[in-house]
Order: structure tokens, then sequence, then C-alpha cells
């Protein structure tokens, strides 16, 4: 890390450049130095001056100039060949790799967040012809466009999006259908918000088709984003290989051709794809055939069959010497490494049984002719759902059966689900705009626990989802900075950072709650109509509200009063959520149901009120049934009849979204009789618990005798409970970890989870396949190995002393990251080095993923500085798609988060530069910075370091709000319920056995 030692009290450059802290340095003070006199001082001044003069008039005059500075362009450039290409193109560019392009082809402007970037609707898109060749070599591209254009009203210009490319002027053309003759241009240059313009001399007229064509250069960036080269090795050859790939979600489609950059611009398009004659290409639809370049001998064309009506950003193709191979199912090709093909399998037997399931649910067939699942060595995201060309990270689908991992395979099952469920949601019908991204999103975060449910049956997934959803998006949806799901955005910056727990999770929450109250039948049949209707064009969340309402009607399953919009935009229009408060009037059999917005800190007055769907179960009726049998309308307040004698439940399995919170009598009955319940009934009433308490809306007694007993009693060690009250129990050993009341925390956790660390440590079948077991195995152990001296602790440092010293073969795959995390925290250099040396060889993407998590574990700060510096050089090891991986692993370690703050605040401009705006991954650093953070010092130094970064924010804005909002929760938290959990502690240590 760049800074000042303890060696000098002189500045380095990023002392004086950063100097936030506002010292008064001083250098070179020293009495008996050069003394330079005042005259002296005069006249270099003054040379100075007319030195600057003479440069400026020589730049003047010898200097060519373009007319139209605004799009640099080559005066002269060799005729295109009979492919419409210009051949000498990637000559004229600058080779660069650092995105800064931009700032060659693209108008310089003042970003401002509020810019409307969005084109007119007077003129569409219906098809277009991209002929388009990466020189893998230079970083550069070559291309030609043809649009078809339906013009809607009369206008005299043509807008479009475009970034980081040259468009020569001198081929722009543009021609109605009903002619030959081109019309005049008075202009063309670029405008803000990566748009290009063209002025017309004449109007277009309306109900008119024409034709816009034009020829283009554009960059391979290393960004990850638009049409982007990455890179690899094959086992057993040291050269490096590349691919060129494309990622055009959400706003990068017009980095690699000119286009209409919003999704309700659904066109056809047809792609002719140029390749070395060495490698293959690949693209939505099936190859319709190839030809040589005559131009240019080594070149192929590939051209492919036309797509059906699509938006721009799930166009894809890649270029690479990357392997095919097909799976049980014709339609679909798995792509990979050569090297890595035989990992492919587990998702080619998975696939063609999800795909099918969806066709079944949804009463659709796959609407295109084939489906290639691509492997890429660099990839921004999980996975992409291009139509027809689906592209992963490795990680997201590459396993290793011989060398199993259970969350590997969840990971790869679930976003396989996910983005098979896009096809249809996203896909075949299309959000409007992308202040309804969670239509999508969330759609196909919800479809991914069915689809993975049907093709992994004794997973029991779906419990999974109020800890792995829900529980995820209340963390966020319960701060004040919280938005809607549905919300206006204008330009790409405010685009990119929707792509969130929100539109995911909660997106996914509200949806698993519109299929309970409707019932299973009415929501999959509605949805049904809904994508028929609007299958191949674009819809928005009115559109789905009215078909699920139709239904509804038509089936009674909401009165004929009620629209499913009524309900459904208390949810999706205000952001956050309720908590109600049931209250039991007993003398009259009553409850008493209450709601009010739920936020973990208390300054914001918010009386938005919520459609909230009620169910109820009771002692008397055990009835787990998960239809609401009340609901408060949007109104603070409803009483209903209750026959009780003992507890009550509301919110049956957490099917609603929100938190339930009870009279006191009645959170005791429920913990006494804990152990009845059922076990996701249990992990609600922990979750819920321990929110509230944190909310200060509820004592600690409750929450925590709640863990205490379930902990005790739970002989079987139940999987989503346990991990439940694992993942609440984390934000109170975060919040203690400095404090004197850490100790008895401890005690605490490693008494009452006595039982469960020993039959787990007992257990040495370490291979096993079953899902639960290995699941509930990584969450104990991870607990269990937490004390340095613990049993388990020890174990594990002496299982990785073993295979470092080759008296070990392996470390079982389900049981690395708590090995190697271990050894990491109890070791030193030489297990932190062996670690990161098996990084570098390793072949597995998954080993890759587990060693980069697991060396942010070590206590040596100065190698948690050394690997935060691997994220700021350029010829670092680390893949850009895995720096916020390494970033978290060491604002994970208490012992780190300080050295991971000053990083970042240290070195933002070089990452910023360095990682760009895609993907966010400097907004998902930020956001882990907030995890041990709890004091008044913390916090300012927090808001300072956010002001120092003032326009500078990129995409992180949003985190940063949530980065303060969180850490003055937790402060809050520390003033408001720290002395109540050690006391606590303190009176019942010696209980905790009871």
């Amino acid at each position: 890390m760049v800074g000042r030692t303890e060696y000098s009290s002189v500045p380095t450059a990023a002392d004086l450049e950063n100097n936030s802290n506002q010292k008064k340095y001083t250098v070179n003070r020293k009495p008996d130095g050069l003394v330079i006199p005042k005259s002296l001082c005069t006249l270099m001044a003054i040379g100075a001056l007319l030195l600057a003069v003479l440069v400026g008039l020589l730049v003047f005059f010898l200097v060519p100039r373009c007319s139209e500075a605004l799009t640099p362009q080559s005066d002269s450039r060799n005729a295109a060949g009979s492919n419409g290409l210009p051949y000498n193109t990637p000559s004229t560019l600058p080779e660069v790799s650092d995105g800064s392009l931009s700032k060659v082809f693209n108008s310089p402007s003042v970003w401002s967040d509020d810019v409307d970037e969005r084109l007119p609707r007077s003129i569409e898109p219906t098809h277009y012809r991209i002929q388009i060749k990466p020189y893998l070599s230079n970083l550069t591209t070559s291309g030609t466009v043809e649009i078809t254009l339906n013009v809607k009203d009369e206008i005299d210009e043509i807008i479009f999006n475009a970034k980081n490319m040259e468009i020569n002027r001198s081929s722009v053309v543009v021609k109605s259908a009903k002619s030959d003759n081109p019309l005049g241009i008075i202009n063309q240059d670029y405008m803000t918000g990566e748009r290009y313009r063209i002025v017309l001399d004449q109007p277009l007229n309306k109900n008119i088709m024409y034709t816009l064509e034009l020829e283009y250069s554009g960059h391979l960036n290393n960004h990850l984003q638009g049409f982007y080269r990455s890179h690899y090795h094959e086992t057993g050859d040291d050269s490096v290989k590349y691919l060129a790939s494309t990622q055009f979600s959400p706003t990068d489609a017009r980095q690699a051709f000119p286009c209409f950059d919003e999704p309700a611009f659904k066109a056809n398009f047809s792609i002719v794809v140029g390749r070395p004659s060495n490698m293959s290409s690949l693209s939505n639809m099936p190859l319709e055939k190839s030809d040589p370049d005559s131009t240019n001998d080594g070149w192929v064309w590939d051209y492919y069959k036309t797509t059906p009506r699509m938006s721009t950003y799930l166009v894809a193709f890649v270029v690479s010497d990357l392997q095919g191979y097909g799976s049980s199912d014709r339609l679909i090709k798995m792509w990979s490494r050569r090297s890595l093909s035989i990992q492919a399998r587990y998702a080619a037997e998975l696939t063609p049984k999800i795909l099918h399931f969806f066709e079944d649910y949804f009463k659709i067939k796959f609407p295109l002719p084939k489906i290639d699942m691509v492997a890429i060595p660099d990839f921004g995201y999980n996975a992409m759902e291009n139509w027809g060309l689906i592209t992963f990270r490795e990680s997201a689908i590459l396993y290793n059966e011989h060398d199993p991992d259970i969350d590997t395979k969840r990971t790869i099952a679930t976003i396989v689900a996910h983005e098979l469920g896009h096809q249809w949601f996203g896909n075949l019908v299309t959000p409007k705009w992308w202040n309804d991204l969670w239509l999508k999103e969330g759609f196909a975060t919800y479809l991914q626990y069915l689809g993975t449910n049907f093709a992994e049956p004794t997973w029991q997934i779906s419990e999974e989802f109020i800890f792995s959803e829900t529980g995820r998006a209340f963390a966020l949806d319960a701060l004040p900075s919280s938005r809607p799901i549905s919300f206006e955005v204008k330009n790409s910056r405010q685009i990119r950072q929707t792509f969130d727990e929100l539109s995911y999770a909660k997106g996914a929450s509200v949806v698993r709650m519109m299929n309970h109250f409707l019932g299973e039948d009415t929501f999959k049949t509605g949805l049904i109509n809904y994508l028929q209707k609007h299958q191949y064009g674009n819809a928005d969340r009115d559109d789905l509200f009215d078909a699920l309402t139709e239904e509804a009607h038509r089936r009674g399953s909401l009165d004929q009063s009620v629209r499913v919009k009524d309900v459904m935009d208390s949810w999706t229009r205000q952001p956050g959520f309720p908590v109600v408060t049931a209250i039991r009037d007993t003398a009259n059999k009553k409850l008493i149901l209450s709601q009010k917005r739920f936020l973990l800190t208390n300054n914001l007055v918010d009386n938005s009120t919520w459609w909230v769907p009620i169910s109820v179960a009771t002692s008397v009726e055990e009835t787990f049934n998960t239809q609401p049998s009340v609901w408060l309308k949007n109104e603070p307040m409803v009483t209903v009849n209750l026959n009780v004698s003992k507890w009550y439940l509301v919110n049956i399995n957490q099917t609603g979204y929100y938190v339930v919170n009870y009279d006191e009598a009645n959170w005791r009955f429920l913990t006494e009789d804990i152990m009845v319940l059922p076990p996701l009934i249990r992990a609600q009433l922990v979750s819920d618990s321990m929110d509230l308490a944190r909310a200060n809306l509820l004592d600690y007694d409750i929450p925590l005798k709640l863990v205490q007993r379930m902990a005790l009693r739970d002989n079987s060690i139940m999987f989503v409970p346990t991990s439940v009250a694992f993942q609440k129990l984390e934000f109170l050993s975060d919040m203690l970890s400095s404090t004197p009341a850490f100790g008895l925390f401890e005690k605490f956790q490693a008494t009452i989870f006595r039982k469960s660390y020993r039959i787990i440590l007992d257990d040495n079948d370490y291979d096993s396949d079953l899902y639960l077991k290995q699941r509930i195995r990584k969450v104990v152990l991870k607990w269990a190995c937490r004390e340095v001296d613990s049993e388990c602790a020890i174990i594990f440092h002496r299982f990785f002393r073993e295979w470092m010293e080759r008296k070990r073969a392996t470390i079982p795959a389900n049981l690395r990251y708590v090995v190697y995390c271990t050894a990491m925290r109890q070791g030193n250099v030489a297990e932190w080095q062996y670690a990161f040396n098996q990084y570098l060889k390793t072949t597995s993407v998954t080993e890759k993923n587990v060693i980069l998590d697991a060396l942010g574990c070590t206590t040596q700060k100065w190698l948690l500085s050394r690997y935060l510096d691997y994220l700021a050089r350029n010829d670092s090891s680390i893949r850009i798609q895995d720096a916020d991986r390494v970033f978290k692993s060491v604002c994970d370690n208490h012992a780190a988060h300080t050295i991971a703050f000053d990083f970042l605040r240290t070195n933002w401009n070089k990452l910023l530069t360095h990682y760009g705006e895609g993907f966010n991954i400097i907004s998902k650093m930020v956001k882990s910075l907030p995890r041990f953070m709890n004091t008044e010092y913390q916090l300012a130094e927090l808001i300072r370091f956010r002001s120092e970064v003032g326009s500078n924010i990129g995409t992180a804005s949003q985190a940063f709000d949530i980065a303060i909002e969180k850490v003055r929760a937790n402060v809050e938290w520390m003033k408001k319920s720290y002395h109540s959990v050690e006391r606590w502690l303190n009176v019942h240590q010696e209980y905790f056995d009871l």
C-alpha cells in the first residue's frame, strides 16, 4: 500500500494528493539547503511564460484540427471491400486496454447523475444487419451496421446509442425504402448520455421505412463490458490464449455496435461474425453458412440465421477456440476450455431437465432452435441469459465430480435455473424499461427455486428461500435509504445501480407472496396468460397485475372489488416493509393487528402502510396454511376473532414480505414450544425476533432464549433453523468483537451449540453426497473453529500442515474453506504463501474461489496489505471478476477491516480506472466496509471518505448511502442495545446449559 512510512517525515505523492486530514506538510526545511536568489526566480518565471506562449503558437499553427472535433476520425480511409468493412481500420486506432477510448471517441461532458439519456420514441428499429470482426491482438474491432427504421412521427434527426467507437462519418447513409437516393446529412456528432445524432436536411416521413447504414471501429476492452477480450491457459500449455465475448446487459450493446440500446426497442438481428480460421464463433441463432474472407487471408465470415424480435441487451457473440460438446438434449451444447470440458457434465445433465420443466410450467415451448452454454474465463456476472447463447463465469457452470463441493453444485444448479427462467421472463417478454428490472430479475430468482427443486428434489431448496432471499432483502430494505423496486431511472449510471438485492431478492420475495395469496393455480395460470399475450414484446408491472387480476376474479381467488395492482403497488412503488404487531385481547377473544414500517434506525418518520396478507395458525388448530385469512388493507390496524388457548402464529412460513412482533406472553409460549413447531417456523421466529431486537423493538431476552432452547434440543441439527440462527448471531458477534462482552458471547455460543459441534466433528464422512448433511457441516464447522485453541481449529490446522508437507494428498472439497481459513488464521507466512501458490497452480475454478476467500483470514497485517495491493496492479494474477471477492474476504476479517478501509480510500481513483463502472465492483467493495464499524469516529470517517470522493463516485453513490446507514445503525445499536446484551450474558452465563 502506497503511503507514508515511519522512517521519513517527507510525504509521498499519495500523501500530497490525498491530504484528507489537512496536514500541513513542510518539505526540505534544512537551513543549510540550496537558496535561490529572488532575482533569479523572477527571470526563470519570465522564461517559463515565454516558452509556454511559444509552445501554444506552435500547437495552434502546426497541429492538424478536425472541423468537427467531437468525433475524431481519419481524413482518409482505404476503400471498403466487397464485404463492406474497412480493411485497415485497426491501424487507425490507438492500442489501449484501460477503457480510455471513451476519452478519444466520445465528446467530453460533465456527468450528472440526473442526465436523461433515453432515446426519442419517434423512430423504432425493426431489423439489424451487423457485420463485426474482432482483432484479438490489438484490442480493436471493425464493423458495419444496417438498421431498418420505422418512422412513427415526422422528425428530421436520428438519435441512437454509441460508446467507445469511431463512426466513419463519410460512410453514414440514410435512405428511404421508396428511393435509392440517400438523404442529405447536415450534421452528425456525439451527444451527452452515450448517444449519437444525425441531423438530416429533410424530415423523415411518418409510417415510411428507412435504412441507416454506417461503418465504425471499436475497442475490445478489458472491463468485461460490451465486446471484450478474455484470456486463459490450457493445462500443460504455458501460452496465453485469447477469446472475445460479449456482455451487453444492461446498456453495453452500444459499446459493440451502434444501436437503439433500450429494452423496448425490439428488433430482428442478422449477425455476421468475422473470425480467424483456426477459431470458431457463436451467436444467438444457429450458423447458416461460413465463407472465407476474400480480402483477408486466414479469416472466415460466419453468417447466422435471423433472430426473433428481441432487445439489444440479449444479443451475443463469442469468438474463441473453446471446445463444444452436446448434452442429452440436441438443443443444448456446452462450451469450455478443452482441459475443463469434463466439468461441464453436471450442467449438461441438469439443463434439459429444468428447461423442459419450465416449458411444461409455462405451457410455452422454448422458442429458439438451440441453446449454447459457454464458460467464459473472465466474466463480470455469474451468468447472462442471452437468448440462445447463455454465457457463464466458469465457477458458475463447471463442476468437478471427482472433487465434489456441495456449495458449488448448489450454485451451478440455481444459476442454470435462474438463466433458464429468464428465457421466458426477460427474453420472451421483456420489461419496457429498467424501472421494472424486478419484473425479470425478481421472477428469475423466484423461478430458480422451482427449477432447482424439480431437478434436485432431495435438497428441499425451497425451504432455504427465507434466509437466502427474504433475509437478504430485509437487510437492505430496513435502511432509510432503501428505494422502491419499481422506480424511475434515466441513465446508465442509475440503471447499473438497480442490479442489487432489492431487484433480485425483494423482487423474488414479493413474487412468492403473490403466489401464496392468490394460490398456486391462479398464479400459474395468470403467468401463462401474461406470457402468451405479450410474447416477443414488452410489458410492465401493470400488464402482469392485470393478467393475474383477471384470473383471480375468474377463479374467485380475490374479491371482485380488489385488483392485484391495488395490493402490489404498495409493495413495488414504495420502499421498505412493515412490522406487523399482533396483540391478543384475551377477554374478548380478539387479535389486534397493526403495521408500521420496519427500520433499523429511528431517525426517519414514515407512516407508510401496505396491503398485508395475514395468515394465522394457533396451538388449537395446528394447520399451517399460508393462504391469508385476513388483510390489513393499506390501513394501520385491524381486529379479528381469535380462538387460542396458548400460542398463535402470524405470517406462516414468512410467505408475506414482513416481520411479526407479538405480545410478550405469546413470545414466551412460542419459546417454550419452539421444538414442536415445523423447522421453517422455527427459523422464521429466530429471524424475526433477532431483527426486532436489533431494531430495539424487542428485548434480547426473547431471541437469545429462543436460540438457546433450539440449539440445546435440536439433536438432528436441522439445516434451515440452524443456519438462520448462526446468520443472526453473526451480527452480535461482529458488534461485540471489540468489546469486553465478546468473551461471554463466545462462551454462550460455544456452550449452547456444544452438542452440534461434537456431532459434526465426530462425523468423518467428509465425501458424502448428501446435500443437507454437507451444507449443515459447513455452517457448523465455520463456528466450531472460530477460537484459536478450539479442538476444531487445532485439527484443521494440522490437516493443512500435513497437506503442505505432502503427508496428506488433498483436503476434502467440502472442508476446504474452513480448513484453509483456519490455517491462515492459525498459521503464518508459510501457510499463506503455500495457499497462494496453490491458487496460481490449480486449474479448478472452485478451488481458486475457496482460496481467494481464505487468504483474507490471516492475521498478518502486512500479508493482508499485500493481498489488497494485488487489486491495484495491472499485472496481478487475480482476475477483474474476483476483485470484490478478495476485498470482501479482507473486510470479513476483524483484524483487517481498517486495512481494507484505508486501502480503498488511498486507491479510489486507481481502482475506479482499473475496474470501470460495470458490475458494480467498486460499489460492492464499499458495501463490504461496514461489517465491524460501530463507532462515531468510524461513521465520521466513512462520511468524510464519501465527501473526498466527490463527483468521482462512479456508480457507488447508492453503495455509500447503504454503507453509511449501516454504520449509523450499528452506532445506534451500540448505544441502545450493547449494555442490555452484556447484562444478559453476565446474568445468564451460569444457565447457558438450561
